[in-house]
């Protein structure tokens, strides 16, 4: 008698391949629309992310929410890797609710994810002044997100799933015990002022966000995916922070707390690595970087700055900071494609060019025991501020002439020369540079090597 064989799904994963901030929302969008995925999945990072998604006149930036939250059919996933912010998600399911996205009935969270205090950012705060003042500030979102991976690392913090819990009073009592001490540390030794009033206003919100939270579908989500995939549902995974974010091969400590890369995909999901198919890698067609440390492809012009960053809107979705704005590093994106395995890539912004030349970073200089070394391809600095100064090659710029290009035969001959040009210099790496964008608008691409 033949067995008949199981036919199983698989995940495909999307990841920043620069700094963050390269619009991964919009790619996530695109591919969702060939149906062939039946749930999106956050696998890595907390409410510090900031996802803009467009479906029409409708304009929804995500924090914690997955960005499959506008496909009414696509099930929605917080992994055992995630720290939440209960405030921030009811926050945006309440806003999605308004817009007419319920996705409470959609929405599975891990009973493993974990708990973000409402003494986690204070915590983060008073570290960023301790910082400060010793001049090693790292640029965080201040959102607490350092303070909560910091527990799990210490196995001290609370799980989704201690919500549940009979004894999660007295668990919550001794950690914020515990932080409340941390913090009179920072104020006795640093002068960080404890605001006893916000720390009780933070309190009333996060209990009140938790009560809604509970109502959730808080489940072993692990076995839920695996369950799925199992039947031949795909999966698409989605992380929160870009690759050069990655706590152990970004620019530490100027980083986040947590592995951005694709491998981590089956830690913060609780899945075998055979179930992973395509890497989606996503950048721009220039570089942005926003927080502390170095940033050797910043463009030195201030004023063409601030161009790309009008141009560009270059503002964080998540703290309106603005981003610091420089030539196309494929320095680092080499690095970043070598690590994270990716694929296939999306190009966003190639409508944006300010500039009648333009800079592409290929090499970088750094200071080693007291020489000057240029490295070798594939070798990357243990820390930016080593860098020294960097070799680039120039080529025409196409200003606005791009924007909201749908089909390759129109594109420009500058633009469709650098996109070449890149394709080239990634040619040994083995990646198709698939969709590149020309807008904010959902339609504003074209397909390019399929």
């Amino acid at each position: 008698m033949l067995r008949k064989k199981i036919k199983t799904g698989f995940i495909d994963v999307v990841v920043g391949l620069q700094w963050g901030d390269e619009g991964k929302g919009k790619n996530i969008d695109q591919l969702l629309s060939s149906r062939i995925y039946s749930g999106v999945a956050r696998f890595q990072g907390g409410a510090n992310a900031g996802h803009t998604l467009q479906l029409g006149k409708i304009t929804f930036i995500g924090h914690i929410i997955p960005s499959g939250c506008l496909q009414k059919n696509v099930e929605l996933y917080i992994g055992n890797g995630v720290v939440v912010d209960t405030v921030s998600l009811i926050a945006e399911m309440s806003q999605l609710k308004s817009l007419g996205f319920n996705v409470a009935p959609r929405l599975y969270i891990s009973n493993r994810a974990k708990l973000v205090s409402y003494l986690h950012p204070f915590l983060d705060q008073a570290d960023e002044y301790r910082r400060n003042k010793l001049g090693t500030k790292v640029g965080t979102t201040n959102r607490g997100i350092g303070p909560a991976y910091s527990d799990v690392r210490w196995r001290r913090a609370l799980l989704i799933g201690d919500l549940l819990s009979s004894d999660f009073e007295q668990k919550e009592k001794t950690l914020s015990e515990f932080h409340m001490n941390v913090l009179k540390m920072y104020q006795e030794k640093y002068g960080f002022e404890i605001d006893l009033k916000k720390i009780k206003e933070a309190k009333e919100k996060w209990l009140k966000a938790i009560k809604e939270v509970k109502k959730l579908k808080i489940c072993d989500v692990s076995y839920l995916i695996q369950t799925r995939l199992n039947t031949g549902k795909n999966i698409l995974a989605e992380g929160a922070q870009a690759v050069m974010l990655d706590v152990d091969f970004g620019d530490f400590p100027f980083v986040t707390s947590s592995n951005t890369l694709p491998a981590n995909v089956c830690l913060g999901l609780g899945v075998p690595h055979t179930y992973l198919r395509n890497i989606y890698g996503v950048l721009k067609a220039y570089t942005t970087k926003v927080g502390g440390g170095n940033f050797p492809a910043r463009i030195k012009d201030e004023s063409l700055e601030k161009l790309f960053q009008k141009a560009g809107n270059e503002f964080g979705a998540t703290t309106g900071r603005p981003r610091m704005c420089g030539w196309l590093d494929l320095f680092a994106l080499r690095h970043a494609i070598a690590l994270s395995g990716a694929n296939k890539i999306f190009i966003n912004k190639s409508d944006i060019c300010l500039s009648d030349k333009i800079k592409v970073v290929i090499g970088y200089t750094i200071k080693e025991n007291g020489k000057r070394t240029c490295l070798p391809a594939g070798r990357f600095p243990l820390y930016l501020n080593h860098v020294t100064d960097v070799q680039t090659e120039e080529m025409p710029g196409w200003g606005n002439a791009n924007f909201g290009v749908k089909n390759k035969q129109k594109v420009s001959k500058e633009l469709s020369s650098y996109l070449k040009y890149i394709k080239n210099k990634l040619s040994d790496l083995n990646v198709k540079i698939i969709s590149v964008g020309t807008g904010p608008d959902r339609e504003h691409f074209f397909n390019w090597d399929k």
